[in-house]
């Protein structure tokens, strides 16, 4: 009997269960994508660094999911809240015709286990689908072979996901038999009804308030975008984020107060139809959802940001691991005494270092100056230089290489070679916060001396080039000089082997190499006791490394961004069909002095539009700003810019923002209507 009451009184509450069923069905396919990784990545052809990567990621989106599952875990608490507001009259009804609270309580169980199952069902299912392409993105991440690719299906992730959620229902029941056990007759019949609060603000107030937020967050925007360059200390940082947070909260409070004081005076919009009640109504709204309308307002904003980041980071590296990691093996020496030099080549065969792996190598010399020659530009191009550059130019000075031996890496490189007269020099950078200050003294002709010479630039700008590998775009300038230059007063800095292995070696030949034969031959010369520096990198070391933190950050941020995109949308749906419960009596009275469906669903439509587009909007603006900053950082070590990622990132955005309030305007008709 008790079975049969709860099949009918979903299928009667459809409307009120669909954000809920939605929310949990979307939860479990994402929390059972995202930790059944491990079991795609078994089908997938990868080397053994990589498998160890990907089982890195693994247990470090084990850890997310806590925390993923934590969130979830609170909305639907918070939607189970929602749905118990909606049946309090309900439950009252069922009392007066004689069930106890025992009775009452297992249909709320039973009904819960049953959308629980269900939604369980479906949502692993989707599950089971989307971790089929994300078996794709892992290949195209890891360089895979799919050839031993077929359909799976994690047993574990499924179990996992299982737990997770049986946890958060037996919760939610827990919760749901509390608040049945402790209500009272009285209060469940009267739920329905609500004393409407008055919010009346002082609109002069909210203006003067609303004035300032502005200013406040037009300074926060300055300071990272025009002014990011001061930007350098965490502490600034977090002020500005600081400032930014404040002053949400704040636009959002003056606006409620603003909002029906300005319409008002708008005659001929506010008095036509019903939109004077449409603008009461969701001035009421505003009101009483400033605190949470702020708050999705940033998680709308965190969650644009992060899924734009993590999209870009896959592009974004591959672009900087080909530009700044073209050969397989880079040794660099130098000496622990300051007047000490050691002949590199005479080095390695005193070492007996195997030479019979390498198709072609070259040795390459990096030599240090006095001062930091290309600072010497007028002041007038340095005004908006940031202290932490200039404390940077002044600290450190000029790397000089000559050009023969910097052709002959360009060609070890794969690289364009260069001309240079003897009177010429050019100057190599990558790291994009340098380059144009670089490119301001060259394109004012500063001149260089060295050994009693002077030197003007060939070229106007920087020559975006390398000397030594790096995993980021690091190089914030070395000089060449034409072999003619008179380098005895510099410094010798630091010396390198840059080569390439024979075509035909097989990954396995290399890894056996690097691991063993090069780390055994250098590794004596790395302790205290010895009279060099030496360390080496090899393409695949930096490709691994980076590669693992690429997909960290890609898997996370997604990971993430998807679960606050999804709890933002969900809490303002939630919002919205309890503001449409509480007002069904007003939407009644409405029809009773003869007001038509149409203009009533109008109005509904106009409100729901300003409910979800208003934290929406701000948080694009919000976004927008945040990914001018993002981009900032990513040119600074190297990395392309966030442009590619808008429009994929938008298609999510607006696929589950826009789902979700289609399927709230439809119920909150229903709800109006009933």
């Amino acid at each position: 009997m008790l079975f049969k009451i709860s099949l009918r009184n979903i299928k009667k509450s459809i409307s009120n269960y669909m954000i809920y069923f939605i929310t949990l069905v979307l939860g479990v396919a994402i929390f059972y994508t995202f930790n059944s990784i491990n079991d795609q990545a078994v089908m997938l052809k990868v080397s053994d660094s990589m498998y160890e990567i990907i089982t890195l990621m693994v247990d470090v989106l084990g850890a997310v999911s806590v925390f993923v599952s934590v969130v979830l875990g609170f909305l639907i608490v918070y939607a189970s809240n929602f749905l118990m507001k909606r049946r309090k009259k309900e439950f009252g009804i069922y009392m007066i015709l004689g069930m106890n609270k025992k009775k009452i309580s297992a249909i709320m169980v039973i009904e819960t286990v049953i959308i629980g199952v269900v939604s369980l069902a479906i949502g692993v299912g989707l599950g089971i689908i989307a971790s089929q392409g994300m078996s794709i993105i892992i290949a195209n991440l890891f360089e895979a072979d799919m050839t031993g690719y077929k359909f799976s299906i994690s047993v574990g992730a499924i179990i996992k996901t299982a737990i997770y959620f049986a946890i958060m229902y037996v919760v939610v029941v827990i919760l749901d038999i509390f608040v049945v056990g402790k209500a009272k007759l009285i209060n469940l019949l009267n739920a329905g009804k609500r004393t409407q609060k008055n919010f009346a603000k002082n609109p002069f107030i909210c203006f003067v308030v609303f004035v300032i937020s502005v200013v406040v967050l037009g300074t926060a925007y300055y300071s990272v975008t025009i002014g990011r360059d001061n930007i350098f200390e965490a502490s600034r940082l977090v002020q500005q984020i600081a400032k930014g947070i404040v002053s949400t909260f704040t636009l959002f409070w003056s606006l409620s107060g603003m909002l029906l004081f300005l319409v008002k005076k708008m005659k001929r919009f506010y008095y036509k139809g019903i939109r004077s009640f449409g603008v009461k109504e969701l001035s009421s709204k505003i009101n009483t959802t400033v605190l949470s309308g702020s708050i999705i307002c940033l998680l709308l904003f965190l969650s644009i940001c992060i899924l734009a980041t993590a999209m870009s980071m896959k592009d974004a590296m591959n672009n900087t691991l080909k530009n700044n990691v073209p050969s397989d093996v880079q040794i660099r020496l130098s000496s622990v005494k300051e007047d000490e030099n050691i002949e590199f080549e005479s080095f390695m065969k005193e070492m007996n270092f195997d030479m019979s792996k390498f198709d072609d190598y070259v040795y390459t010399k990096l030599y240090e100056g006095n001062d930091n020659l290309t600072y010497l530009v007028e002041e007038a191009e340095l005004q908006g230089m940031s202290e932490y550059v200039r404390e940077v130019f002044e600290d450190s000075s000029d790397k000089y290489i000559v050009l023969s031996e910097y052709n002959k890496l360009a060609a070890v490189f794969g690289k364009k070679q260069y001309e240079l007269k003897d009177d010429e020099y050019m100057v190599l950078a990558d790291n994009q916060v340098f380059l144009g200050y670089r490119d301001a003294a060259l394109k004012n002709n500063v001149p260089i001396t060295i050994g009693g010479k002077e030197y003007h630039p060939k070229y106007s700008k920087t020559v975006q080039d390398i000397v030594e590998m790096e995993n980021a775009a690091v190089n914030s300038g070395i000089v060449v000089l034409p072999d003619s230059a008179d380098i005895s007063a510099l410094k010798l800095e630091s010396e390198y082997f840059t080569a390439n292995y024979k075509n035909g070696m097989s990954e396995s030949e290399i890894k056996m190499f690097e691991s063993g034969y090069l780390n055994n031959t250098l590794s004596p010369y790395q302790d205290a006791e010895s009279k060099v520096n030496l360390d080496y990198t090899t393409k695949a070391y930096i490709y691994s490394n980076s590669v693992g933190i690429m997909a960290i950050v890609v898997f996370v941020g997604i990971y993430i961004g998807i679960t606050l995109l999804i709890s933002s949308a969900a809490i303002l749906a939630l919002k919205e069909l309890s503001e449409a419960s509480d007002n069904r009596e007003k939407y009644k009275m409405l029809r009773k002095i003869g007001v038509e469906e149409k203009m009533i669903n109008r109005s509904l439509l106009g409100q729901s539009l300003v409910f979800f587009g208003a934290p929406l909007a701000l948080a694009l603006i919000h976004s927008v700003v945040g990914m001018k900053f993002s981009n900032f950082i990513f040119n600074s070590i190297g990395q392309s810019s966030l442009i590619k990622t808008v429009a994929p990132t938008a298609v999510i955005l607006l696929g589950i923002y826009s789902m979700y309030f289609i399927i709230t305007y439809i119920c909150s008709k229903k709800i109006i209507s009933e």
